[in-house]
């Protein structure tokens, strides 16, 4: 994974609207052989490493990322002007499309906002897709690891056309990805979003995958917490603030109430057995690859551009 802060000539680069090349299980598997592919999992590595045990608090706020963070917080505000309204289902408040509805209204001002440079907004028509999938699916008013995955491609091209530097990672993982996490667990909740694709209690969660990708990176070496610290309710309230991984399980057991931890998560369950972060944070990239990259109904919707390039009619 390299910044393109000098190789990507944004003056002459052509910019184009992504969209979707993987069909069959075939496409998957040349796919998953693909640059594109490397380049993603090397920037998620990248992400994971720049985190290797830090809590939150010991990264500093970094002012490149003031807009982005910012950006966040004003869709946020938008959640709060778009309440569910009364209906006869529990999940699938229709009001969500609404909110989606005004996001994409709002997204030439919030980009105007986020990217002052002339030339970075030539980039905006490939970003749209990306930005837009990154809240969940308008038509299934669902959630899941493919949509956390465009907000991933959309920071990946921010890099890509030099808004960030490779110091900036830090930053990037320890402060603005946890705030889009808290972001969507604000929309799953206020319109009760259908887990998108869910295994039932075979996944590893209902909605999100990187965050316990990058948060077993922050505990590795920490003295206090192990892998089993998650059935210690204490050590929860009093770090998942901290960490990722901790906030996660601590969601979980808070809309999951009732139910025993190893009814609710058993892969997670499982996960707790294992006896160093570092194990669990090998094998979260391992997961990913599987359960992610590599799984059909997931990443046949993800859209290639001219950044991230994949098609498998021309790839040998």
């Amino acid at each position: 994974f390299k910044m393109e802060e000098s190789g990507l000539d944004l003056e002459n680069h052509e910019f184009v609207v992504p969209v979707k090349t993987i069909v069959s299980m075939e496409d998957v598997e040349k796919f998953k052989k693909s640059d594109a592919c490397k380049s993603l999992l090397t920037f998620i590595m990248e992400m994971q490493k720049s985190v290797k045990g830090k809590a939150k608090s010991q990264t500093p706020s970094n002012p490149r990322f003031e807009k982005l963070e910012k950006l966040l917080d004003t869709i946020s505000e938008f959640v709060d002007k778009v309440p569910p309204i009364q209906q006869p289902m529990r999940f699938g408040n229709k009001a969500y499309k609404d909110f989606l509805d005004l996001v994409k209204s709002e997204f030439e001002n919030l980009m105007a906002e986020l990217l002052p440079d002339e030339g970075m907004r030539a980039s905006l028509v490939e970003i749209k897709e990306y930005f837009l999938d990154s809240f969940g699916s308008y038509e299934r008013i669902d959630y899941g690891t493919g949509h956390e995955l465009n907000f991933l491609v959309f920071l990946y091209i921010l890099g890509q056309i030099g808004y960030y530097a490779k110091e900036d990672l830090e930053a990037l993982t320890n402060l603005v990805f946890p705030k889009y996490i808290a972001l969507m667990r604000k929309i799953q909740l206020t319109y009760m979003l259908e887990p998108a694709g869910s295994h039932g209690v075979w996944g590893l969660d209902d909605y999100h995958f990187l965050p316990f990708l990058f948060g077993a990176s922050q505990l590795i070496m920490n003295p206090q917490i192990e892998p089993n610290s998650i059935h210690d309710d204490r050590v929860l309230q009093e770090n998942s603030s901290e960490y990722m991984y901790l906030e996660c399980i601590a969601f979980i057991k808070q809309v999951k109430k009732g139910v025993p931890f190893g009814e609710s998560s058993p892969m997670l369950n499982d996960i707790s057995a294992v006896a160093s972060w570092n194990k669990v944070s090998q094998g979260m990239v391992k997961m990913f690859n599987g359960e992610v990259i590599g799984k059909h109904p997931v990443i046949k919707h993800l859209r290639f551009g001219s950044i991230l390039k994949f098609n498998p009619k021309y790839w040998q």
